[in-house]
């Protein structure tokens, strides 16, 4: 073996700060970029149009919570690979967008987007077996 280190170390490629700043913010150099002006306009309409997926998700979580039946239905569908039966099922709840869901043998997942092509999106994750 030799005497050197595997790593060599060079102090100008790993800048040390000393502070608790950090170094990328630094108000000089080739490094500082100021962040834009807040414009909160997309992120209040996010905001609103998440209030209408949130409702959505409400009900289908309220359904799966207060009825066995109607989660065994849905489990017994999804572990049966019936698509089809579990979309209608979750249609069925009074949803006004209908989530993408996948499942595994571990649980089900909720992905309830905009039709819109609006970015906002909640996804919901709920297990039925302990892993």
């Amino acid at each position: 073996m030799e005497d050197f280190p595997y790593f060599l170390y060079d102090p100008d490629l790993f800048l040390i700060c000393d502070k608790a700043e950090n170094m990328y913010r630094k108000s000089e150099g080739p490094m500082f970029r100021p962040f834009s002006a807040a414009n909160p306009d997309q992120l209040v309409k996010s905001a609103k149009f998440s209030q209408s997926l949130l409702l959505d998700v409400k009900k289908v979580v309220d359904t799966l919570a207060t009825s066995m039946p109607f989660s065994t239905r849905l489990m017994t569908a999804a572990q049966e690979s019936k698509k089809s039966v579990v979309i209608d099922m979750i249609r069925k709840t009074g949803v006004k967008t209908v989530p993408d869901i996948m499942y595994s043998p571990d649980g089900i997942r909720f992905d309830f987007h905009s039709i819109t092509g609006d970015e906002t999106r909640i996804i919901v994750s709920l297990k039925w077996r302990d892993m």
